[in-house]
């Protein structure tokens, strides 16, 4: 299942039987949606697909999930220090407490660290949507966070992972060592018409500046492919980062390498038992 701001998209991998459902703007970015009338909107594409009774992984559109790097404490020894690091961040940067919302992360105490938080009403909605049917919610996973334990293993260097969903453009800026590591996660929102490849390099070399990271020479996008960024779009003869696209719309729970598990634990929003 993918839920977006605007939708809910439901398949059954391995059946022939697909099916989505269009459930209209639900508005999840400017209020804290209703769990009860979400559950009923999801429940109601779930029975569409013939979903009820099954195992259900959730991927979350990026526009419904905030993501936010932390940097732990120097004298940083419990996990409730790594907890209280990414709550003061969070704070910090939405001016909002974690109250009405539910923060994971890949905790590290030694490096700077990938954080998430998502509305507790919207992965209420979920456990409610599934259960009458008899089903089990496996994992709920971020769009940004799957491509990353999806791709993660693939990069090479210079090379940054984006996500590309409804007109908007998550970046993930790759800090350049041996163990590829997230410096930040930026959203870009595409103008329409959708600009051309000499945009999008120019905004790529504007965020690498703005985190002091080096600018990519290869973008790696999850979804759809948007043609005049191909490589050779651009004006004869002018250099710069190229775009390489990458099959969208994975499992969330589907890993590629060993070291596609780092974002494991960013996975786990469904609760006990979920798997990444």
């Amino acid at each position: 299942m993918v839920l977006s701001q605007e939708s809910v998209s439901v398949q059954r991998v391995g059946a022939s039987r697909t099916a989505a459902t269009v459930i209209g703007p639900l508005g999840m970015l400017a209020d804290m949606p209703n769990a009860d009338t979400l559950a009923s909107q999801i429940a109601s594409a779930l029975d569409e697909a013939g979903g009820n009774g099954l195992p259900v992984y959730v991927t979350l559109g990026d526009e419904l999930v905030r993501y936010f790097i932390v940097t732990p404490p120097a004298n940083a020894a419990r996990m409730q220090d790594l907890r209280a690091a990414a709550a003061v961040r969070f704070q910090t940067l939405y001016g909002d407490t974690e109250a009405a919302w539910q923060l994971t992360a890949d905790w590290q105490a030694a490096e700077p660290f990938l954080a998430c938080a998502v509305w507790r009403n919207v992965l209420t909605a979920l456990r409610l949507a599934v259960a009458p049917g008899g089903g089990c919610l496996v994992a709920v996973t971020p769009c940004f966070v799957n491509a990353w334990n999806t791709s993660r293993g693939e990069l090479g260097a210079n090379a940054w992972l984006a996500t590309l969903r409804d007109g908007a453009l998550t970046l993930g800026l790759v800090v350049n060592a041996p163990k590829p590591r997230l410096a930040s996660v930026r959203t870009l929102v595409l103008p329409e018409p959708v600009p051309p490849l000499p945009w999008l390099r120019e905004r790529v070399a504007r965020a690498a500046l703005l985190d002091d990271v080096t600018a990519p020479d290869v973008l790696h996008i999850h979804g759809p492919q948007i043609d005049g960024w191909h490589p050779g779009s651009a004006s004869p003869g002018e250099a710069g980062m190229n775009v390489h696209w990458h099959e969208s719309g994975a499992a969330p729970h589907t890993r590629k390498g060993r070291g596609a598990s780092i974002f494991s634990r960013l996975s786990r929003f469904a609760g006990k038992g979920a798997t990444s």
